[in-house]
């Protein structure tokens, strides 16, 4: 019970998805027992059943030079502008994407469009150095794996992407 007079010692602020939410505390266990007792799913299901109509939601931007590679959408999930022909490019190319927060194989099958990247890819040994898992379960790019996009996979696009946005020669243009 806290008396209008009173003034935390202390004041934590974190930023959702859903706003800024303040933690007033004095001591470490104060702060322990509010982050324990605080149900954030039960607080975004409120504020979405209540004014979620009303909410923008800021979608998360892809990493610089590489907004016509992939984009997020609003749910979260990697939209790939550009999918490659190898289907295990396409999961390293979704994890590069979340990169450097693990991604679960839910958000990775649903951007890639694999259903069962876990078998097919994720615990295969031919690609298994690309990639690890964390403790709660998610996958995330070994140095390798972030290595194989950024010198094999995104220079792989680019030529692509230039052939395709280049002007036809003159030879196939009079034909």
């Amino acid at each position: 019970m806290y008396r209008d007079d009173y003034m935390p010692k202390y004041t934590i602020q974190i930023n959702t998805k859903v706003g800024w939410l303040s933690i007033n505390f004095d001591t470490l266990e104060e702060l322990g027992r509010a982050l324990k007792d605080l149900d954030l799913e039960g607080v975004d299901e409120e504020i979405s059943k209540n004014i979620g109509k009303l909410l923008r939601i800021q979608v998360r931007q892809p990493k610089p030079g590489f907004e016509g590679v992939y984009r997020f959408t609003k749910s979260d999930l990697v939209e790939l502008v550009w999918v490659p022909d190898n289907m295990a490019e396409a999961v390293a190319l979704v994890m590069f994407a979340y990169h450097p927060e693990p991604a679960s194989t839910e958000q990775i099958a649903l951007s890639s469009g694999i259903n069962n990247v876990a078998s097919l890819y994720l615990t295969h040994t031919n690609y298994k150095k690309f990639w690890s898992k964390t403790k709660n379960g998610k996958y995330i790019l070994s140095y390798e794996g972030f290595e194989w996009v950024l010198k094999k996979i995104i220079p792989k696009i680019k030529a692509i992407s230039k052939e395709e946005s280049a002007p036809p020669d003159k030879e196939s243009a009079v034909s």
